[in-house]
């Protein structure tokens, strides 16, 4: 059983509901995941901190929590799942297309890109698959007047949770 709280609350919940003071902590994007278990209960405490790692292990070792590298995982996939979705930035471009309605392009990346990245994405991709002339980069930005919409994986959870609460 995995139980997701916020990180202000994680400490509390660690202190409240399992009987260790041992957390581990590892990189996530440019966060954190930490973690908590009780391995004989098959219970797991996960937050996600939206701050590098040494200043979530600061704050834990504040808190009185013995701080190890690594992460908790149950062994049924589940976690992994998730934290695979949980880390992608999401990337849309709107642009001026051939049609009446302007198009939209929507792609995801492991980490957080540039505009530039992103467009670069698109181009190379209309160029791979033929929707686009042979014109140059610079001319395609030109042309399309686009629009970069980059949405990071806090902001996902976010939205996420807003429907869970309404």
């Amino acid at each position: 059983m995995t139980l997701h709280v916020p990180f202000e609350q994680f400490s509390k919940t660690v202190e409240s509901m399992l009987e260790t003071k041992h957390v581990f902590v590892t990189a996530r994007g440019r966060g954190a995941t930490v973690t908590a278990a009780d391995g004989q209960k098959g219970f797991l405490v996960v937050s996600q901190a939206d701050l590098p790692v040494a200043q979530v292990k600061t704050k834990l070792t504040r808190a009185g929590l013995e701080i190890l590298d690594g992460v908790w995982r149950l062994g049924d996939g589940s976690e992994e799942e998730c934290e695979e979705r949980c880390d992608a930035f999401v990337a849309a471009v709107a642009y001026k297309s051939a049609e009446s309605m302007p198009g939209v392009w929507v792609d995801a990346f492991r980490s957080l890109p540039t505009q530039v990245q992103v467009l670069r994405a698109l181009f190379d991709e209309f160029r791979e698959t033929g929707e686009l002339p042979d014109v140059s980069f610079e001319e395609f930005i030109r042309l399309s007047e686009p629009n970069v919409v980059i949405v990071a994986p806090n902001q996902i959870q976010s939205f996420l949770d807003k429907k869970v609460e309404g």
